[in-house]
């Protein structure tokens, strides 16, 4: 069949895109203006800056001292502009761990982006007003734009194909009341009760990925990666999931990529026209470039699986315990040689005790709000050292013992008062959520 050609890596030097090939006409105004804004803010956006947005310089290895250096310019001029022109002070104006793309600086900087794109756009138009199209650079961004949205996609993507961004809920989840649930904390334990689900949707981003790499499939996987971005957009914005403005940067790059096609998609999909085959373009690879192309992506793809797999089996398969792990509920409660009742109104009693993690220890006190503490053992001694999160120098420390198989005893002093505290381990696996399992025939609905 000398038709049946197999899909390629899209060249280094990027063939015109398919509406470039089909039609020679020269660009409108309208079309040259937008282009130039487009290409101009995809870029400052794309080029490297805060944590947590991926960018093809810090992929390169050795690329993330370009990144530092360029990414510390914005990290100088966001905070002045949230300082000077809109009188912010505070947090507000400070670059800080937080797992937020969406803080004050974050909005800031993609103001600044449009800004100077609209003002490139502006000197680029009058400068360059002769020119009638922009095909080569048209290719050119695409190709960066396709590269990026590809590796973001396998970033996403398999970390829920290795189920580590949404994990099943932990104790402290388990014992939470729902209606102190966060919308975010909603959606992170729906997604996580279902690993089948979370493994789901990580391959539909990888075959997005995966179909973007190719450049006779850059259509399909813009409109697969469309539909799977448009459905985590929506997820951030109604859950109130602090990630809106890079989800909805994403959707747009895939909107970008798939834009070239989408009169031929009507034609076809909406008017019944029959499509005319998009000539290919020229080949302009070298074997040079195919071995730098495939070792790059090959490079990415490694490290992205090498991690995911390595961070799976140390969370499912090898996974660190502390030595009292487990979900206990409180027995008995003695301060300074006085047992106290377990009563509600009593928010200074424990009523359960979450250990799940190395390092961690979970309390909910008796009015259901939950207290954590970092959390260091000594073995030879049965002891654990509990600090507060707030302020590490406050310490306590509390020997333990197990009087049998299903109670924990701990004593010691918490802050100034002497404590005794007998847990019982609870049976996590008889919680609803689960043990209820798969059922392919229900002959009532089990809606609890």
């Amino acid at each position: 069949m000398e038709n049946a050609a197999q899909p390629q890596l899209a060249p280094i030097i990027p063939a015109p895109a398919p509406e470039q090939r089909t039609a020679a006409r020269d660009w409108s105004l309208a079309h040259r203006i937008v282009f130039r804004f487009v290409c101009v803010y995809f870029l400052l956006y794309m080029l490297p800056d805060p944590p947590g947005r991926l960018d093809l310089v810090d992929v390169i290895p050795g690329g993330s001292y370009v990144a530092n250096a360029y990414g510390g310019l914005w990290h100088k001029l966001a905070p002045w502009v949230a300082i000077h022109i809109f009188h912010l002070s505070g947090k507000a104006t400070t670059y800080f761990p937080t797992g937020s793309g969406d803080t004050t600086l974050d909005y800031i900087e993609n103001l600044l982006f449009a800004i100077f794109a609209a003002m490139a756009t502006v000197v680029w138009s009058l400068a360059d007003r002769r020119r009638q199209d922009y095909r080569l650079l048209h290719s050119w961004l695409r190709l960066a734009v396709r590269y990026t949205l590809a590796f973001t996609m396998f970033t996403y993507g398999f970390a829920k194909v290795f189920p580590l961004q949404f994990q099943p809920p932990g104790f402290q989840k388990l014992t939470e009341p729902y209606g102190a649930f966060s919308p975010m904390g909603v959606l992170w334990s729906f997604m996580g009760a279902s690993l089948a689900y979370t493994i789901f949707g990580g391959l539909c981003e990888v075959v997005g990925g995966t179909l973007l790499l190719f450049r006779r499939t850059t259509t399909l996987g813009a409109m697969v990666s469309f539909g799977v971005l448009l459905n985590i957009a929506l997820l951030n914005f109604c859950y109130d999931v602090p990630v809106k403005l890079y989800s909805a940067n994403l959707v747009l790059m895939a909107i970008f990529l798939a834009a070239p096609d989408v009169r031929r998609l009507l034609n076809f999909l909406v008017r019944n026209h029959r499509l005319k085959p998009v000539p290919p373009g020229r080949r302009c690879m070298g074997i040079g470039a195919l071995v730098f192309q495939v070792l790059f992506v090959g490079y990415f793809l490694y490290v992205e699986i090498d991690g995911g797999w390595t961070a799976y089996k140390e969370t499912y398969i090898n996974p660190k315990r502390p030595p009292l792990y487990g979900l206990y509920d409180v027995e008995s409660f003695k301060r300074n040689g006085q047992e106290l009742p377990l009563l509600v109104t009593d928010k200074t009693l424990w009523k359960k005790v979450s250990i799940e993690y190395p390092g961690y220890f979970s309390i909910r006190l008796m009015d259901d709000l939950a207290k954590g503490y970092n959390a260091e053992y000594d073995a030879a001694k049965n002891t654990v050292t509990l600090s507060e999160r707030e302020d590490k120098s406050r310490k306590s420390v509390l020997a333990y013992s197990r009087p049998d198989g299903d109670h924990v005893v701990l004593e010691g002093a918490l802050g100034s008062d002497p404590v005794s505290i007998r847990l019982r381990k609870v049976d996590t696996s008889k919680f609803l959520l689960l043990n209820r399992g798969f059922h392919w025939i229900n002959e009532l609905p089990f809606n609890r």
